[in-house]
């Protein structure tokens, strides 16, 4: 059974509109692009919380997907993350893994939206299944590339004295892309360099 998204949402704080509290729609105020946390909109709510189906939608940073996602996106940490905290590490669904990504990491990517993979397949189920394996080789470059960056910058900091900072630079580099980045960089000054 999956998490209470609506729970979920309690947990971190988030303001909820009263009048909608506990409905199949709640709404609530959208923690990632707080446009409706603006003084001048006091009395809007753009996040949808579906407490049926556990998803969520901001209408408009268009932010969305199910109560992992929510959930991974809010404590900045990868939603398999999430998801073997839940279940244990047994695999839940086997979505592509272009299907994962979030709105935010689409963006990334150059993205202006996340892609209806849904009607994609309806349409063509090839043409889908070819652009879902570029976007997943996009998104394994992009991940290189960012931890070949954090490397960089840690490798900085450690010389320059400034270690704690490049790590502190990392994990917020962590938070906005939603990449395991850390872990994969320390162990790489773990392993024993070899002269050459």
């Amino acid at each position: 059974m999956l998490p209470s998204i609506l729970e979920i949402a309690e947990q971190h704080g988030i303001i909820i509109d009263p009048k909608t509290y506990g409905r199949k729609e709640t709404l609530a105020k959208c923690p990632f692009c707080h446009e409706d946390s603006k003084p001048h909109k006091q009395k809007r709510y753009y996040l949808s919380l579906n407490t049926e189906a556990q998803v969520f939608k901001c209408w408009f940073c268009g932010e969305s997907g199910g109560v992992f996602r929510f959930v991974s996106l809010l404590e900045g940490i990868p939603e398999a993350e999430v998801v073997k905290r839940h279940y244990g590490g047994r695999k839940v669904s086997r979505k592509h893994e272009a299907e994962t990504l979030t709105t935010r990491q689409y963006r990334l990517l150059g993205y202006s939206r996340r892609p209806d993979w849904i009607a994609l397949e309806e349409r063509d189920r090839e043409f889908a299944a070819r652009a879902k394996n570029l976007v997943r080789k996009e998104w394994n470059e992009f991940v290189r590339k960012e931890i070949e960056q954090a490397k960089k910058l840690l490798e900085f900091g450690i010389r320059s004295s400034e270690k704690e900072k490049a790590i502190l630079l990392i994990k917020k580099r962590e938070r906005e892309t939603g990449i395991s980045i850390l872990k994969p960089v320390l162990n790489s000054f773990k392993t024993p360099r070899r002269a050459g």
